[in-house]
Protein backbone atom coordinates (compact mmCIF):
# COMPACT_ATOMS: atom_id res chain seq x y z
CA UNK A 1 0.00 0.00 0.00
CA UNK A 2 1.25 3.54 -0.67
CA UNK A 3 1.22 6.53 1.84
CA UNK A 4 0.89 10.50 0.56
CA UNK A 5 2.12 13.14 2.47
CA UNK A 6 0.14 14.03 5.21
CA UNK A 7 -0.80 17.34 4.39
CA UNK A 8 2.05 19.64 6.03
CA UNK A 9 4.12 20.40 2.81
CA UNK A 10 3.61 23.68 2.15
CA UNK A 11 0.62 25.35 0.24
CA UNK A 12 2.35 25.03 -2.85
CA UNK A 13 3.22 21.50 -2.95
CA UNK A 14 -0.22 20.16 -3.95
CA UNK A 15 -1.11 22.87 -6.51
CA UNK A 16 2.38 21.91 -8.21
CA UNK A 17 1.62 18.42 -8.30
CA UNK A 18 -1.67 19.34 -9.87
CA UNK A 19 -0.43 21.40 -12.69
CA UNK A 20 2.02 18.15 -13.33
CA UNK A 21 -0.52 16.30 -13.31
CA UNK A 22 -2.75 18.06 -16.01
CA UNK A 23 0.55 18.63 -18.06
CA UNK A 24 0.71 14.71 -17.71
CA UNK A 25 -2.82 14.33 -18.75
CA UNK A 26 -2.41 16.73 -21.54
CA UNK A 27 -0.30 14.32 -22.85
CA UNK A 28 -2.36 11.37 -22.64
CA UNK A 29 -5.39 12.61 -23.65
CA UNK A 30 -3.11 13.85 -26.73
CA UNK A 31 -1.52 10.30 -27.52
CA UNK A 32 -5.28 8.63 -26.63
CA UNK A 33 -7.29 11.12 -29.11
CA UNK A 34 -4.67 9.97 -31.57
CA UNK A 35 -6.73 6.96 -32.01
CA UNK A 36 -9.25 6.19 -29.57
CA UNK A 37 -11.32 2.91 -28.24
CA UNK A 38 -14.79 3.74 -30.03
CA UNK A 39 -16.73 2.47 -27.34
CA UNK A 40 -15.00 4.39 -24.16
CA UNK A 41 -15.81 7.67 -23.08
CA UNK A 42 -15.06 10.67 -25.32
CA UNK A 43 -11.47 12.14 -24.99
CA UNK A 44 -13.81 15.75 -23.69
CA UNK A 45 -15.42 13.47 -21.22
CA UNK A 46 -11.86 12.09 -19.66
CA UNK A 47 -10.48 15.45 -19.70
CA UNK A 48 -13.14 17.19 -17.66
CA UNK A 49 -13.63 14.50 -15.15
CA UNK A 50 -9.39 14.13 -14.86
CA UNK A 51 -9.29 18.25 -14.82
CA UNK A 52 -12.03 17.94 -11.82
CA UNK A 53 -10.22 16.34 -10.01
CA UNK A 54 -7.18 18.18 -10.08
CA UNK A 55 -8.87 21.21 -10.10
CA UNK A 56 -11.14 20.41 -6.72
CA UNK A 57 -8.34 18.94 -5.23
CA UNK A 58 -5.68 21.77 -5.36
CA UNK A 59 -8.85 24.24 -4.26
CA UNK A 60 -9.20 22.02 -1.59
CA UNK A 61 -5.67 21.88 -0.20
CA UNK A 62 -5.30 25.90 -0.59
CA UNK A 63 -9.01 26.38 1.43
CA UNK A 64 -8.20 23.69 4.22
CA UNK A 65 -4.42 22.20 4.27
CA UNK A 66 -4.79 18.86 5.14
CA UNK A 67 -4.32 14.83 3.07
CA UNK A 68 -7.52 15.25 1.04
CA UNK A 69 -6.70 18.14 -1.56
CA UNK A 70 -3.63 15.64 -2.31
CA UNK A 71 -6.16 12.63 -2.53
CA UNK A 72 -8.35 14.30 -5.01
CA UNK A 73 -5.30 15.40 -7.31
CA UNK A 74 -4.01 11.72 -6.70
CA UNK A 75 -7.44 10.85 -8.81
CA UNK A 76 -7.00 13.09 -11.05
CA UNK A 77 -3.37 11.57 -12.23
CA UNK A 78 -4.53 7.74 -12.12
CA UNK A 79 -7.80 9.07 -14.00
CA UNK A 80 -5.34 10.17 -16.57
CA UNK A 81 -2.73 6.99 -16.37
CA UNK A 82 -5.85 5.27 -16.62
CA UNK A 83 -6.90 6.72 -20.23
CA UNK A 84 -3.74 5.55 -22.06
CA UNK A 85 -5.47 2.10 -21.98
CA UNK A 86 -7.90 3.39 -24.64
CA UNK A 87 -5.60 4.43 -27.04
CA UNK A 88 -5.31 2.16 -29.82
CA UNK A 89 -1.54 2.67 -30.16
CA UNK A 90 0.10 -0.49 -28.95
CA UNK A 91 2.76 1.75 -26.75
CA UNK A 92 0.29 3.69 -24.61
CA UNK A 93 -1.71 1.01 -25.05
CA UNK A 94 0.27 -1.71 -23.09
CA UNK A 95 1.39 1.02 -21.06
CA UNK A 96 -1.83 1.79 -19.66
CA UNK A 97 -2.42 -1.63 -19.25
CA UNK A 98 -0.38 -1.27 -15.92
CA UNK A 99 -2.80 1.50 -14.74
CA UNK A 100 -6.11 0.10 -15.55
CA UNK A 101 -7.39 -0.45 -12.14
CA UNK A 102 -5.28 2.58 -10.64
CA UNK A 103 -8.02 5.53 -10.53
CA UNK A 104 -10.32 3.18 -9.05
CA UNK A 105 -8.14 1.99 -6.28
CA UNK A 106 -7.91 5.71 -5.79
CA UNK A 107 -11.34 6.74 -5.46
CA UNK A 108 -11.75 4.13 -3.03
CA UNK A 109 -8.89 5.85 -0.58
CA UNK A 110 -10.39 9.02 -1.34
CA UNK A 111 -14.11 7.86 -0.14
CA UNK A 112 -13.22 5.65 2.70
CA UNK A 113 -11.00 8.90 4.16
CA UNK A 114 -13.38 11.54 3.21
CA UNK A 115 -13.78 14.02 4.96
CA UNK A 116 -10.59 14.18 7.16
CA UNK A 117 -8.26 12.92 4.28
CA UNK A 118 -7.13 10.06 6.91
CA UNK A 119 -8.47 6.49 6.79
CA UNK A 120 -9.90 5.79 10.91
CA UNK A 121 -10.24 2.28 11.51
CA UNK A 122 -8.00 -1.07 10.93
CA UNK A 123 -10.69 -2.35 8.69
CA UNK A 124 -10.06 0.59 6.24
CA UNK A 125 -6.81 0.22 6.24
CA UNK A 126 -7.03 -3.37 5.26
CA UNK A 127 -9.72 -2.56 2.58
CA UNK A 128 -7.65 0.13 1.02
CA UNK A 129 -4.12 -2.17 1.23
CA UNK A 130 -5.77 -4.88 -0.12
CA UNK A 131 -7.27 -2.78 -3.39
CA UNK A 132 -3.73 -1.03 -3.69
CA UNK A 133 -1.90 -4.88 -3.90
CA UNK A 134 -4.42 -5.56 -6.38
CA UNK A 135 -4.27 -2.12 -8.48
CA UNK A 136 -0.21 -1.86 -8.27
CA UNK A 137 1.09 -5.35 -8.06
CA UNK A 138 -1.46 -8.16 -9.27
CA UNK A 139 -2.78 -6.43 -12.38
CA UNK A 140 0.72 -5.45 -13.40
CA UNK A 141 1.98 -8.75 -12.82
CA UNK A 142 -0.79 -9.88 -15.62
CA UNK A 143 0.01 -7.58 -18.16
CA UNK A 144 1.85 -10.05 -20.39
CA UNK A 145 -0.88 -12.45 -20.05
CA UNK A 146 -3.49 -10.11 -21.09
CA UNK A 147 -5.06 -10.50 -24.49
CA UNK A 148 -6.75 -7.06 -25.32
CA UNK A 149 -8.51 -5.52 -28.80
CA UNK A 150 -5.25 -3.64 -29.28
CA UNK A 151 -1.79 -5.33 -29.51
CA UNK A 152 -0.61 -5.68 -26.02
CA UNK A 153 3.40 -5.42 -27.08
CA UNK A 154 4.03 -7.97 -23.81
CA UNK A 155 1.88 -10.49 -24.49
CA UNK A 156 3.40 -13.90 -23.73
CA UNK A 157 -0.02 -16.27 -22.76
CA UNK A 158 -3.46 -15.58 -23.11
CA UNK A 159 -5.25 -15.42 -19.20
CA UNK A 160 -7.49 -12.60 -20.12
CA UNK A 161 -10.77 -14.68 -19.52
CA UNK A 162 -8.94 -16.06 -15.98
CA UNK A 163 -8.04 -12.18 -14.96
CA UNK A 164 -11.21 -10.63 -15.96
CA UNK A 165 -13.28 -13.08 -13.97
CA UNK A 166 -11.16 -12.48 -10.70
CA UNK A 167 -10.88 -8.74 -10.99
CA UNK A 168 -14.74 -8.69 -11.62
CA UNK A 169 -14.62 -10.89 -8.61
CA UNK A 170 -12.64 -8.85 -6.45
CA UNK A 171 -14.46 -5.73 -7.70
CA UNK A 172 -17.79 -7.31 -6.62
CA UNK A 173 -16.42 -8.15 -3.07
CA UNK A 174 -14.82 -4.99 -2.72
CA UNK A 175 -17.87 -3.26 -3.27
CA UNK A 176 -20.04 -5.08 -0.64
CA UNK A 177 -17.65 -4.22 1.70
CA UNK A 178 -17.08 -0.58 0.86
CA UNK A 179 -20.68 0.07 0.76
CA UNK A 180 -21.49 -1.65 3.55
CA UNK A 181 -18.30 0.54 5.57
CA UNK A 182 -20.15 3.86 3.76
CA UNK A 183 -23.51 2.86 5.09
CA UNK A 184 -22.52 2.21 8.77
CA UNK A 185 -20.66 5.73 8.93
CA UNK A 186 -23.80 7.40 7.47
CA UNK A 187 -25.73 5.78 10.27
CA UNK A 188 -23.66 6.36 13.32
CA UNK A 189 -22.77 10.01 11.64
CA UNK A 190 -23.77 12.79 13.88
CA UNK A 191 -25.70 15.76 12.02
CA UNK A 192 -22.51 17.79 11.54
CA UNK A 193 -21.06 14.92 9.98
CA UNK A 194 -24.05 13.93 7.65
CA UNK A 195 -24.16 17.38 6.10
CA UNK A 196 -20.34 16.57 5.24
CA UNK A 197 -20.47 13.32 3.55
CA UNK A 198 -24.41 14.50 2.07
CA UNK A 199 -22.97 15.76 -1.13
CA UNK A 200 -20.75 12.87 -1.78
CA UNK A 201 -23.14 9.80 -0.43
CA UNK A 202 -26.15 11.56 -3.00
CA UNK A 203 -23.94 12.02 -6.18
CA UNK A 204 -22.63 8.56 -5.78
CA UNK A 205 -25.44 6.68 -5.05
CA UNK A 206 -27.09 8.04 -7.76
CA UNK A 207 -23.84 7.45 -10.67
CA UNK A 208 -23.95 4.07 -8.80
CA UNK A 209 -27.60 3.16 -9.09
CA UNK A 210 -27.21 4.41 -13.03
CA UNK A 211 -23.90 2.27 -13.40
CA UNK A 212 -26.22 -0.87 -12.15
CA UNK A 213 -29.37 -0.49 -14.03
CA UNK A 214 -26.87 0.27 -17.27
CA UNK A 215 -27.07 -2.90 -18.61
CA UNK A 216 -30.35 -4.11 -18.09
CA UNK A 217 -32.23 -1.42 -20.03
CA UNK A 218 -32.87 -0.97 -23.38
CA UNK A 219 -32.19 1.61 -25.99
CA UNK A 220 -32.87 4.72 -25.39
CA UNK A 221 -33.77 4.55 -21.92
CA UNK A 222 -29.90 3.22 -21.24
CA UNK A 223 -28.21 6.03 -23.21
CA UNK A 224 -30.46 8.18 -20.89
CA UNK A 225 -29.10 6.16 -18.13
CA UNK A 226 -25.90 6.00 -18.98
CA UNK A 227 -25.66 10.10 -19.49
CA UNK A 228 -27.00 9.93 -15.61
CA UNK A 229 -23.89 8.01 -15.09
CA UNK A 230 -21.91 10.24 -17.16
CA UNK A 231 -23.17 13.57 -14.86
CA UNK A 232 -22.12 11.77 -11.51
CA UNK A 233 -19.07 11.10 -12.47
CA UNK A 234 -18.72 14.58 -13.56
CA UNK A 235 -20.46 15.88 -10.50
CA UNK A 236 -18.60 13.51 -7.86
CA UNK A 237 -15.19 15.40 -7.90
CA UNK A 238 -17.81 18.58 -7.19
CA UNK A 239 -19.43 16.90 -4.56
CA UNK A 240 -15.85 16.00 -3.19
CA UNK A 241 -15.02 19.65 -3.07
CA UNK A 242 -18.70 20.95 -1.46
CA UNK A 243 -18.39 18.67 1.47
CA UNK A 244 -14.80 19.43 2.13
CA UNK A 245 -15.70 23.18 1.84
CA UNK A 246 -18.64 23.37 3.41
CA UNK A 247 -16.76 26.58 5.42
CA UNK A 248 -17.75 29.01 2.58
CA UNK A 249 -21.48 28.43 3.59
CA UNK A 250 -20.55 28.57 7.07
CA UNK A 251 -19.27 32.34 6.85
CA UNK A 252 -22.64 33.45 6.88
CA UNK A 253 -23.27 31.87 10.45
CA UNK A 254 -19.66 33.38 11.24
CA UNK A 255 -20.86 36.53 10.22
CA UNK A 256 -24.82 36.12 12.19
CA UNK A 257 -22.90 34.92 15.22
CA UNK A 258 -20.98 38.17 15.24
CA UNK A 259 -23.96 39.82 15.15
CA UNK A 260 -25.82 37.74 17.83
CA UNK A 261 -22.59 37.73 20.26
CA UNK A 262 -22.96 41.23 21.79
CA UNK A 263 -26.55 40.96 22.34
CA UNK A 264 -27.04 37.34 23.93
CA UNK A 265 -27.02 36.92 27.58
CA UNK A 266 -23.94 35.15 28.31
CA UNK A 267 -25.66 32.22 29.80
CA UNK A 268 -26.93 31.54 26.03
CA UNK A 269 -23.71 31.40 24.42
CA UNK A 270 -23.48 27.80 24.98
CA UNK A 271 -26.61 27.04 22.83
CA UNK A 272 -25.49 29.88 20.23
CA UNK A 273 -22.43 28.21 19.74
CA UNK A 274 -24.16 24.70 19.38
CA UNK A 275 -26.67 26.90 17.05
CA UNK A 276 -24.21 27.69 14.80
CA UNK A 277 -21.67 25.12 14.58
CA UNK A 278 -24.52 22.49 14.34
CA UNK A 279 -23.49 20.51 17.51
CA UNK A 280 -26.41 20.15 20.25
CA UNK A 281 -23.89 18.15 22.58
CA UNK A 282 -21.34 20.91 22.34
CA UNK A 283 -20.25 21.66 25.97
CA UNK A 284 -17.87 24.57 27.06
CA UNK A 285 -15.58 23.99 30.09
CA UNK A 286 -12.95 26.00 31.34
CA UNK A 287 -9.02 25.28 32.69
CA UNK A 288 -9.18 24.87 36.44
CA UNK A 289 -7.40 27.59 38.04
CA UNK A 290 -5.48 25.08 40.40
CA UNK A 291 -4.35 22.96 37.41
CA UNK A 292 -4.68 25.10 34.22
CA UNK A 293 -2.06 22.67 32.13
CA UNK A 294 -3.72 19.61 32.91
CA UNK A 295 -5.39 18.30 29.27
CA UNK A 296 -8.56 16.65 31.36
CA UNK A 297 -9.11 18.69 34.62
CA UNK A 298 -11.72 21.28 33.49
CA UNK A 299 -14.72 22.98 35.02
CA UNK A 300 -17.83 24.12 33.80
CA UNK A 301 -19.88 27.62 34.21
CA UNK A 302 -20.89 26.66 37.98
CA UNK A 303 -17.13 25.63 38.88
CA UNK A 304 -18.23 22.48 38.82
CA UNK A 305 -15.80 19.57 37.47
CA UNK A 306 -16.00 18.44 34.27
CA UNK A 307 -15.05 15.44 32.13
CA UNK A 308 -14.34 15.28 28.01
CA UNK A 309 -16.48 11.86 26.74
CA UNK A 310 -14.49 9.39 24.64
CA UNK A 311 -16.37 10.61 21.92
CA UNK A 312 -15.84 14.57 22.38
CA UNK A 313 -13.01 16.10 20.33
CA UNK A 314 -11.60 18.86 22.07
CA UNK A 315 -10.86 22.05 20.53
CA UNK A 316 -9.03 24.92 22.50
CA UNK A 317 -9.81 28.84 22.79
CA UNK A 318 -7.21 31.49 23.10
CA UNK A 319 -6.50 34.91 24.21
CA UNK A 320 -3.36 35.57 23.12
CA UNK A 321 -0.68 32.33 24.40
CA UNK A 322 -3.77 31.62 27.12
CA UNK A 323 -6.00 28.95 26.90
CA UNK A 324 -9.35 30.56 28.58
CA UNK A 325 -11.80 27.64 27.69
CA UNK A 326 -12.39 24.17 25.76
CA UNK A 327 -15.08 23.91 23.66
CA UNK A 328 -15.90 19.66 23.71
CA UNK A 329 -17.76 18.88 21.00
CA UNK A 330 -18.53 16.23 18.15
CA UNK A 331 -14.95 15.85 16.11
CA UNK A 332 -16.92 16.04 12.59
CA UNK A 333 -17.00 19.98 13.45
CA UNK A 334 -13.07 19.66 12.59
CA UNK A 335 -14.15 19.26 8.42
CA UNK A 336 -15.28 22.76 9.22
CA UNK A 337 -11.73 23.95 11.33
CA UNK A 338 -12.13 27.52 9.58
CA UNK A 339 -15.85 28.06 10.86
CA UNK A 340 -14.86 26.17 14.14
CA UNK A 341 -11.56 28.58 14.53
CA UNK A 342 -13.55 32.28 13.42
CA UNK A 343 -16.35 31.58 15.70
CA UNK A 344 -14.34 31.02 19.03
CA UNK A 345 -12.09 33.38 18.13
CA UNK A 346 -14.74 35.60 17.89
CA UNK A 347 -16.39 34.38 21.30
CA UNK A 348 -12.86 34.33 22.90
CA UNK A 349 -13.23 37.46 25.10
CA UNK A 350 -16.74 36.35 26.57
CA UNK A 351 -15.14 33.26 26.95
CA UNK A 352 -12.21 34.48 29.14
CA UNK A 353 -15.52 36.70 31.24
CA UNK A 354 -17.31 33.81 31.42
CA UNK A 355 -14.24 31.65 33.13
CA UNK A 356 -13.24 34.35 35.29
CA UNK A 357 -16.92 33.72 37.03
CA UNK A 358 -16.67 29.64 36.53
CA UNK A 359 -12.91 30.24 38.88
CA UNK A 360 -14.87 32.46 41.28
CA UNK A 361 -17.70 30.03 41.61
CA UNK A 362 -15.47 26.62 41.84
CA UNK A 363 -13.75 29.22 44.70
CA UNK A 364 -16.80 30.20 46.12
CA UNK A 365 -17.95 26.66 46.61
CA UNK A 366 -14.48 25.55 48.06
CA UNK A 367 -14.82 28.60 50.97
CA UNK A 368 -18.48 27.19 51.33
CA UNK A 369 -17.26 23.70 51.46
CA UNK A 370 -14.29 24.62 53.91
CA UNK A 371 -16.83 26.40 56.19
CA UNK A 372 -18.22 22.83 56.44
CA UNK A 373 -15.61 21.22 57.18
CA UNK A 374 -14.68 24.06 59.57
CA UNK A 375 -18.27 23.75 61.21
CA UNK A 376 -18.13 20.14 61.53
CA UNK A 377 -14.85 20.12 63.20
CA UNK A 378 -15.94 22.51 65.69
CA UNK A 379 -19.05 20.26 66.14
CA UNK A 380 -16.92 17.52 66.86
CA UNK A 381 -14.97 19.20 69.02
CA UNK A 382 -17.92 20.62 71.07
CA UNK A 383 -18.98 16.55 71.07
CA UNK A 384 -15.59 15.45 72.53
CA UNK A 385 -15.15 18.17 74.76
CA UNK A 386 -18.97 17.14 76.58
CA UNK A 387 -17.93 14.24 76.57
CA UNK A 388 -14.17 14.67 78.22
CA UNK A 389 -15.99 16.65 80.92
CA UNK A 390 -18.67 14.40 81.58
CA UNK A 391 -16.61 11.19 81.71
CA UNK A 392 -13.64 13.03 83.64
CA UNK A 393 -13.73 16.50 85.09
CA UNK A 394 -17.60 15.65 86.10
CA UNK A 395 -16.55 12.19 87.41
CA UNK A 396 -13.45 13.14 89.15
CA UNK A 397 -15.78 16.03 91.25
CA UNK A 398 -18.87 13.52 92.21
CA UNK A 399 -16.05 11.15 93.43
CA UNK A 400 -14.18 14.06 95.52
CA UNK A 401 -18.14 14.48 96.65
CA UNK A 402 -18.96 11.43 97.93
CA UNK A 403 -15.25 11.35 99.62
CA UNK A 404 -16.17 14.37 101.43
CA UNK A 405 -19.67 13.09 102.26
CA UNK A 406 -18.31 10.18 103.83
CA UNK A 407 -15.80 11.94 105.84
CA UNK A 408 -18.71 14.20 107.08
CA UNK A 409 -20.70 11.59 108.21
CA UNK A 410 -18.07 9.86 110.27
CA UNK A 411 -17.91 12.72 112.49
CA UNK A 412 -21.46 12.41 113.25
CA UNK A 413 -24.19 14.92 112.69
CA UNK A 414 -22.90 17.50 115.38
CA UNK A 415 -19.46 16.80 117.35
CA UNK A 416 -19.04 18.09 120.75
CA UNK A 417 -15.65 18.99 120.28
CA UNK A 418 -15.64 22.17 119.06
CA UNK A 419 -12.06 21.75 116.86
CA UNK A 420 -14.48 18.40 115.18
CA UNK A 421 -17.66 20.76 114.71
CA UNK A 422 -15.25 23.35 113.25
CA UNK A 423 -13.93 20.43 110.91
CA UNK A 424 -17.17 19.13 110.05
CA UNK A 425 -18.94 22.70 108.69
CA UNK A 426 -15.82 23.07 106.32
CA UNK A 427 -16.57 19.49 105.07
CA UNK A 428 -19.96 20.41 104.57
CA UNK A 429 -19.18 23.57 103.20
CA UNK A 430 -16.51 21.69 100.56
CA UNK A 431 -19.20 19.60 99.75
CA UNK A 432 -21.68 22.36 98.86
CA UNK A 433 -18.91 23.92 96.76
CA UNK A 434 -18.61 20.89 94.79
CA UNK A 435 -22.29 20.42 94.11
CA UNK A 436 -22.36 24.31 92.98
CA UNK A 437 -19.37 23.32 91.01
CA UNK A 438 -20.75 19.86 89.15
CA UNK A 439 -23.78 22.21 88.92
CA UNK A 440 -22.32 24.65 86.90
CA UNK A 441 -20.28 22.15 84.99
CA UNK A 442 -22.75 20.52 83.95
CA UNK A 443 -24.33 24.06 82.41
CA UNK A 444 -21.21 24.57 80.58
CA UNK A 445 -21.26 20.89 79.08
CA UNK A 446 -24.88 21.33 77.76
CA UNK A 447 -23.43 25.08 77.02
CA UNK A 448 -20.74 23.31 74.37
CA UNK A 449 -22.73 20.33 72.70
CA UNK A 450 -26.24 18.67 75.16
CA UNK A 451 -25.70 15.17 75.50
CA UNK A 452 -29.59 15.05 74.85
CA UNK A 453 -29.36 16.63 71.67
CA UNK A 454 -26.70 13.60 70.63
CA UNK A 455 -28.75 11.05 72.37
CA UNK A 456 -32.66 11.97 72.13
CA UNK A 457 -32.85 14.55 69.08
CA UNK A 458 -33.60 17.84 68.33
CA UNK A 459 -36.81 18.66 70.56
CA UNK A 460 -35.92 16.83 73.63
CA UNK A 461 -33.15 18.80 73.96
CA UNK A 462 -35.52 22.24 73.14
CA UNK A 463 -37.64 21.51 75.73
CA UNK A 464 -34.40 20.46 77.97
CA UNK A 465 -33.32 24.30 76.90
CA UNK A 466 -36.77 25.27 78.10
CA UNK A 467 -36.89 24.10 81.32
CA UNK A 468 -33.45 25.11 82.35
CA UNK A 469 -35.03 28.84 81.21
CA UNK A 470 -35.27 31.28 84.64
CA UNK A 471 -38.39 32.74 82.81
CA UNK A 472 -41.59 30.77 80.50
CA UNK A 473 -39.76 29.38 77.11
CA UNK A 474 -42.50 27.90 75.10
CA UNK A 475 -41.77 25.12 72.81
CA UNK A 476 -44.67 25.03 69.94
CA UNK A 477 -44.68 21.74 68.89
CA UNK A 478 -46.11 20.85 64.91
CA UNK A 479 -45.74 17.86 63.52
CA UNK A 480 -43.12 14.85 63.91
CA UNK A 481 -39.75 16.34 62.73
CA UNK A 482 -38.28 13.77 60.28
CA UNK A 483 -34.56 12.07 60.68
CA UNK A 484 -32.55 14.93 60.79
CA UNK A 485 -28.64 15.01 59.88
CA UNK A 486 -26.54 15.43 63.41
CA UNK A 487 -24.88 19.09 61.41
CA UNK A 488 -28.66 20.33 61.15
CA UNK A 489 -29.84 19.10 64.29
CA UNK A 490 -27.17 21.06 66.01
CA UNK A 491 -27.36 24.25 64.13
CA UNK A 492 -31.27 24.61 64.66
CA UNK A 493 -30.18 23.81 68.84
CA UNK A 494 -27.54 26.44 68.52
CA UNK A 495 -29.75 28.96 67.09
CA UNK A 496 -32.27 28.18 69.76
CA UNK A 497 -30.12 28.49 72.75
CA UNK A 498 -28.36 31.79 71.26
CA UNK A 499 -31.86 33.39 70.92
CA UNK A 500 -33.18 32.55 73.91
CA UNK A 501 -29.67 33.42 76.09
CA UNK A 502 -30.25 37.39 73.84
CA UNK A 503 -34.16 37.62 75.19
CA UNK A 504 -32.64 36.80 78.78
CA UNK A 505 -30.03 38.82 78.46
CA UNK A 506 -30.34 41.86 76.86
CA UNK A 507 -34.53 42.11 75.07
CA UNK A 508 -36.11 41.52 79.29
CA UNK A 509 -38.76 39.55 77.55
CA UNK A 510 -41.96 38.05 79.51
CA UNK A 511 -41.79 34.87 77.13
CA UNK A 512 -40.00 33.20 74.50
CA UNK A 513 -42.19 30.99 71.51
CA UNK A 514 -39.95 28.53 69.95
CA UNK A 515 -40.99 27.31 67.17
CA UNK A 516 -39.69 24.57 64.67
CA UNK A 517 -41.23 22.58 61.83
CA UNK A 518 -40.01 21.02 58.77
CA UNK A 519 -41.48 22.19 55.19
CA UNK A 520 -41.10 20.51 51.97
CA UNK A 521 -36.88 20.06 52.18
CA UNK A 522 -36.01 22.76 54.72
CA UNK A 523 -36.27 22.70 58.88
CA UNK A 524 -37.48 26.03 59.72
CA UNK A 525 -36.34 27.69 63.24
CA UNK A 526 -38.29 30.44 64.95
CA UNK A 527 -37.61 31.91 67.88
CA UNK A 528 -39.80 34.81 68.92
CA UNK A 529 -39.62 37.14 72.30
CA UNK A 530 -42.08 40.18 73.65
CA UNK A 531 -39.20 41.87 74.65
CA UNK A 532 -37.82 45.83 73.53
CA UNK A 533 -36.41 44.62 70.53
CA UNK A 534 -33.71 46.47 68.95
CA UNK A 535 -31.67 43.82 68.32
CA UNK A 536 -28.23 44.37 66.49
CA UNK A 537 -27.21 41.55 64.20
CA UNK A 538 -23.37 43.59 64.18
CA UNK A 539 -23.60 44.32 67.80
CA UNK A 540 -21.99 41.25 68.92
CA UNK A 541 -20.39 38.08 67.90
CA UNK A 542 -23.31 35.41 68.95
CA UNK A 543 -25.77 36.36 66.29
CA UNK A 544 -22.51 36.72 63.64
CA UNK A 545 -21.22 32.93 64.40
CA UNK A 546 -24.64 32.01 64.00
CA UNK A 547 -25.41 33.24 60.43
CA UNK A 548 -22.16 31.78 59.60
CA UNK A 549 -22.87 28.61 60.99
CA UNK A 550 -26.50 28.65 59.13
CA UNK A 551 -24.81 29.72 55.63
CA UNK A 552 -21.97 26.40 55.92
CA UNK A 553 -25.07 24.62 55.87
CA UNK A 554 -26.65 26.43 52.75
CA UNK A 555 -29.88 27.79 54.91
CA UNK A 556 -30.18 31.46 55.37
CA UNK A 557 -30.62 33.55 58.96
CA UNK A 558 -33.23 36.66 59.51
CA UNK A 559 -33.63 38.72 62.49
CA UNK A 560 -36.37 40.92 62.92
CA UNK A 561 -36.57 43.41 65.71
CA UNK A 562 -38.74 46.46 65.85
CA UNK A 563 -38.33 48.94 69.53
CA UNK A 564 -41.10 48.02 71.70
CA UNK A 565 -42.07 45.18 69.42
CA UNK A 566 -39.56 42.43 70.75
CA UNK A 567 -37.32 40.44 68.24
CA UNK A 568 -37.76 37.48 66.07
CA UNK A 569 -34.65 34.79 64.51
CA UNK A 570 -35.51 32.67 62.02
CA UNK A 571 -33.43 30.15 60.75
CA UNK A 572 -34.43 27.76 57.59
CA UNK A 573 -31.98 24.96 57.22
CA UNK A 574 -31.63 21.98 54.66
CA UNK A 575 -32.87 18.85 56.22
CA UNK A 576 -30.46 16.61 54.93
CA UNK A 577 -27.53 19.61 54.96
CA UNK A 578 -25.13 20.85 52.16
Amino acid sequence: MTRHGDGSRGRDGVPALAMAGAVFGAVVLWLADAGRDPDTTSTFFSGVVGGLYLLTGSVTHLRRPCPLGLRMVTVGIAWFAEDLQVSIAPVPHTAGMFFRSVASACLLHLLLAFPEGRLRTRTERVVTGAVYVIALVLVPVGVPFYRSVTPNLLLVADLARTQDMLIDGAQMVFAVVVAGLLVRRWFVATPPARRVLAPVYGVGLVGSVASLLHPALPGSSALLVNEVAHLAALGLPVAFLAGALRVRLGRTAVADFLLQLPRIPPTELRDLLARVLGDPTLRIAYPCPDDPDSANNYLDADGRPVAPRPDDAVTSVRRGLRVVAVLLHDPALRADRHVLHAVTAAAALELDNQRLAAEVRAQLAEVRASRVRIVAAADEQRRRIERDLHDGAQQQLVTTALILRLARDRLGPAPPDPELHALHALLQRAADGLDAAMTELRELARGIHPAVLTEAGLLPALRALAARSAYPVHIVDGPALPPLADRVAATAYFVAAEAVTNAAKHACANQVNVHVRASENRLLVTVADDGVGNADMSGGTGLLGLRDRVAALDGKLVVRSFPSAGTSVHAELPLEGP
